[in-house]
């Protein structure tokens, strides 16, 4: 398959976009990267020509035609190499790939984002017991990951290879230690919730890989820039 030209609009602080670059560097697509300001308002011709919502990423594909959705700009450069196994063959893996990143958008980071953002000791508290159940649902989703021959033991979703669930979620992974670092909160540990062994491993597994390490910014630059969403 001839890859066409790509030009992804990116934001290195916003881990949607991480997506997209997480995606390029697992399959070793060429591309080009237009930086996009989320500080400041959009300029009118990204509005315009891109996106009109302002968001990133979005994936201008051969000069014209715009894909626009952080797991659709993700999902569309996994097509374009299928040889790359980011996207799972088996049908039942699929499903389960798309669920558990659903799960993660609509439970866990919202209950993580209400245990972190937000300064009242007691309803950060609070929140944090939230979040712990949410992460104990997760790590079961984890340990009930259907697995297909050859998929191995290893610590990701589906085994040994790093696919999309991982990827999706792992933006969001890199910015869990987010939690107290504006409040009372502490990270959670292992220690503290051995009942969360595969959550931890998965968790460790995705951090350690070194496209995520790279589409990750310094600790400092990210606390520094999500304290603007502190309550």
């Amino acid at each position: 398959m001839t890859i066409p030209k790509l030009v992804l609009y990116n934001s290195n602080l916003c881990p949607y976009a991480a997506r997209a670059v997480l995606a390029l560097a697992e399959t070793n697509t060429d591309h080009e990267v237009v930086p996009i300001d989320l500080s400041v308002p959009r300029p009118e011709w990204y509005l315009k020509d891109i996106n009109p919502y302002g968001q990133v990423p979005a994936l201008k594909v051969d000069d014209k035609d715009i894909i626009l959705e952080s797991l659709f700009v993700a999902e569309y450069i996994a097509d374009l190499n299928p040889e790359s196994g980011l996207l799972p063959k088996d049908a039942l893996q699929r499903a389960q790939t798309r669920y558990l990143i659903h799960h993660w958008g609509a439970r866990t980071q919202p209950a993580h984002h209400k245990a972190t953002f937000i300064t009242d000791a007691t309803e950060a508290a609070t929140n944090r017991k939230a979040l712990i159940v949410e992460l104990e649902k997760v790590n079961q989703l984890l340990i009930n990951a259907h697995r297909v021959e050859g998929d191995g033991a290893g610590p990701f979703f589906l085994g040994d290879k790093f696919t999309f669930a991982d990827l999706a979620i792992a933006p969001f992974l890199a910015r869990f230690f987010l939690l107290g670092q504006y409040n009372d909160n502490k990270d959670v540990t292992k220690e503290e919730f051995p009942q969360l062994e595969r959550f931890f491993q998965w968790k460790e597994a995705v951090l350690a890989r070194s496209s995520v390490q790279k589409a990750t910014p310094p600790q400092e630059t990210l606390t520094n820039n999500y304290r603007k969403w502190v309550q």
